[in-house]
């Protein structure tokens, strides 16, 4: 409840308002599995995460993001629900003492003139005993083994969470800064449009036209209006998507500096490094692996369904040969009770060829797991070797139409072209640009995905794989 309320009373507020304070406990700082090795960059980055002339880089983002998305509060609670599991099990290592009160009296009367029988034969009694259960020590210390192995599961289970939060901001990042670049190139094909409508006023009005060609020409320019109006629309409907992420309310002012995502591709190269090497450094195969050991921790919980139970009882019960006497205080007796199994028709033999199987099943996803991973990283090599082919297309094209408009300018300049070629020519190179800006983009993020299939990306914030949840 600590982490739900912490992680919902910092969520931002809507511009003009207060803004609102970091909550005494932040997932920056005390969250288990995202380590804070370079701290003094993080104390420069949160005191003003909330300043509204701020303008977020992509770290700062990535900090935002931890610090109060909704997306990653499922994992956090998550674990604390098993922290508790696991002291809940940490317990069970101490017998629970119960006391239990019997009030109880004749149902049938038939010795009421016996002269044995007590003066209080006949009347509702109330005796008073108590009963412990040892726990079953075997099964008790591999359980706890299982939680504490479940505890660092659901720590894994977070950091990749926020793995891929941090992913997504960087795709949100690249696809913004080519979103600026390619409504720069759509808005500087404007101005030629007006050009172009000049024109042909000019020229319908000396040779008395009914102005076809101008309305072809404001037609024109209206679909270049229209493109523009479209990416501007992409490009709010992308920062809207990044703020939902970095849970910022979507109306709210949120400024960010695309320069910074220069720097998210910086250094990677994966033809420089081995699937193998990568693999080890991985959630999964620690997720994997954790699994296997806690298979075996399974195991051995259910051998210990054939140990014996034991309890004690204290109460005024006499064992046989003995009996409390008719009159006077009756006796206390202790009973040490040993349950031995005899026959059970295969329920134990069957719950360890159970979890026996879970640990084949638990093998068996590895060795799924580390093919697929070999396999995906295949394609992420394809895949940036088929966008970087793209790329040297897009960009030959735009030097093929940057030469043939500057051809057709300099021909206009010398009195051979007419305007309306070179203008075409011009918007023809504006495409093209346009296009190379396209394909950069699947370049940078076809990258990502192969930087992110590393695990590099997220080792800049969140460091190495936690090795102790195999411990």
């Amino acid at each position: 409840m600590a982490a739900v309320l912490g992680l919902s009373g910092c969520a931002s507020n809507k511009a003009g308002m207060s803004s609102p304070q970091l909550p005494a406990r932040h997932w920056l700082e005390e969250s288990p599995g995202v380590p804070v090795e370079n701290k003094a960059k993080i104390d420069a980055a949160l005191p003003n995460l909330y300043d509204p002339s701020k303008r977020f880089t992509y770290e700062d983002c990535v900090y935002l993001t931890i610090q109060q998305s909704p997306v990653l509060v499922n994992s956090a609670v998550n674990i604390e629900i098993k922290r508790l599991a696991h002291t809940d099990a940490a317990w069970q290592y101490l017998p629970e003492p119960r006391m239990v009160v019997s009030v109880t009296n004749n149902l049938t009367r038939h010795n009421m003139d016996n002269r044995d029988t007590p003066s209080d034969y006949g009347q509702p009694k109330a005796d008073v005993s108590f009963y412990a259960a040892f726990p079953n020590p075997i099964k008790t210390y591999f359980d706890n083994k299982v939680r504490k192995a479940m505890v660092n599961l659901a720590i894994s289970t977070h950091r990749k969470a926020v793995g891929e939060a941090i992913y997504k901001i960087a795709q949100a990042y690249l696809k913004l800064q080519a979103q600026r670049d390619i409504l720069a190139a759509k808005k500087a094909v404007l101005p030629l449009g007006k050009e172009l409508i000049a024109y042909w006023q000019q020229v319908e009005s000396v040779e008395g036209h009914q102005g076809a060609q101008v309305n072809l020409a404001n037609q024109h320019l209206r679909e270049l209006q229209l493109a523009v109006e479209q990416s501007e629309m992409e490009e709010v409907m992308q920062l809207t998507q990044l703020k939902i992420l970095a849970g910022v309310n979507a109306q709210q002012r949120f400024n960010i500096d695309l320069k910074s995502a220069d720097g998210i591709l910086a250094g990677f190269d994966g033809r420089k490094l081995k699937w193998e090497d990568r693999w080890s450094c991985t959630e999964d195969d620690l997720l994997l692996r954790g699994q296997i050991k806690m298979a075996d921790y399974n195991i051995m919980v259910a051998w210990a369904e054939y140990i014996p139970t034991m309890s004690i009882r204290v109460d005024k019960s006499p064992p046989s040969g003995q009996s409390n006497p008719s009159s006077g205080t009756p006796d206390y007796f202790l009973h040490l009770n040993f349950d031995f199994p005899l026959l059970d028709w295969g329920h134990r033999y069957r719950g360890v060829q159970t979890a026996r199987m879970e640990k084949a099943q638990a093998f068996h996803d590895m060795a799924s797991k580390r093919t697929d991973y070999s396999n995906e990283w295949l394609q992420a090599e394809q895949h940036v070797s088929l966008a970087e082919t793209k790329l040297k297309m897009a960009r030959t094209r735009f030097d093929t139409a940057k030469m043939q408009y500057e051809e057709a300018d300099i021909s206009y300049k010398a009195g051979v072209e007419e305007l309306p070629v070179v203008i075409r020519l011009r918007e023809d190179m504006a495409n093209t640009r346009i296009a190379l800006a396209e394909a950069e983009l699947a370049a940078k993020l076809a990258r990502l995905d192969w930087m992110y299939l590393t695990g590099l990306l997220q080792e800049r914030f969140l460091g190495l794989p936690l090795k102790n949840i195999i411990d």
